[in-house]
């Protein structure tokens, strides 16, 4: 039986931890610093035991699962390598470009330990445990069948560093892309009283998509999680100019998830029309 920390305790950590709980020896999150935020009291309603500190939490673990927020995931990495024992797997999860992952590594390896990239490849929920998982590393086919054998949706991919996340920040290119891009239009669209006119012609040029339906979920996911996924698109905007080409869509992405995730509506449900009211009521 492996001794797991867990570095992170957010809606993907509470999500993907479940199966293991019973081997989490300790949860560290910075929010522990300050627990105005009631993060102790998330840990220990999960069943697991709030670690004193980083190194507490990681102090002589087998295996070490960081699941944090894309801007926190190197100097996470930091904090956590000093204290590792000698042989440490560390599962770096977090949604950062191949050349944050390699560092991330570098520094890992440093203290004696190994780093498995792993790129998660879609929402956390509902599907949890069945999210799909994509890894990569030296040691990344035996922790595919580590995790497989826990009931997780794990795939392998390469054993270079860097390749499962590459894979993940391209794709969010897109994903995270046509969620900006619905958002600038459709808000538009409303605001301009013409958004039946443009959903009817949306519908007609990509048949079956919904694009009321597919709008008001993008504008929830935007609302719900976009302080999240502006930290996301920072690191896509790296992966990219580390590929050699412009970003300045990427860069826009940022802005408008930014944009929405800073309004911090109470979100229920994903209605198109009382979203995008509610949006545009803010002056965005």
């Amino acid at each position: 039986m492996f001794n797991i920390t867990l570095i992170g305790c957010g809606e993907a950590a509470e999500a993907l931890s479940e199966p293991l709980r019973e081997q989490i020896q300790g949860v560290w999150d910075i929010k522990l610093l300050d627990d105005s935020h009631g993060m102790r009291e998330r840990i220990e309603s999960l069943n697991m035991r709030p670690a004193d500190s980083v190194e507490d939490a990681v102090s002589g673990a087998d295996l070490v699962i960081s699941l944090v927020t894309a801007d926190q995931a190197q100097p996470a990495c930091e904090a956590a390598a000093p204290h590792l024992k000698k042989g440490a797997v560390y599962l770096e999860c977090n949604s950062c470009s191949p050349g944050t992952k390699k560092r991330n590594a570098a520094i890992i390896e440093q203290h004696g330990g190994k780093l498995v990239d792993v790129a998660i490849m879609s929402p956390v929920n509902p599907a949890r445990i069945n999210t799909p998982l994509l890894l990569s590393g030296q040691q990344a086919a035996e922790l595919c069948d580590w995790l497989s054998s826990h009931g997780y949706n794990a795939k392998y991919f390469a054993s270079e560093i860097g390749q499962a996340s590459a894979v993940k920040m391209t794709r969010s290119i897109m994903i995270k892309g046509m969620e900006a891009l619905t958002a600038e239009c459709l808000l538009t669209a409303k605001k301009l009283g013409i958004d039946d006119t443009i959903i009817a012609s949306l519908d007609g040029s990509f048949p079956g998509f919904d694009w009321m339906k597919r709008g008001g979920y993008n504008l929830e996911r935007m609302a719900q999680h976009g302080i999240r996924r502006a930290a996301e698109m920072r690191e896509v905007a790296i992966t990219v100019a580390e590929a050699e080409l412009p970003n300045e869509m990427t860069q826009a992405t940022v802005a408008w998830q930014q944009r929405l995730g800073e309004l911090a509506l109470q979100v229920d449900g994903e209605d198109f029309t009382q979203l995008s009211e509610e949006i545009l009521s803010r002056r965005v």
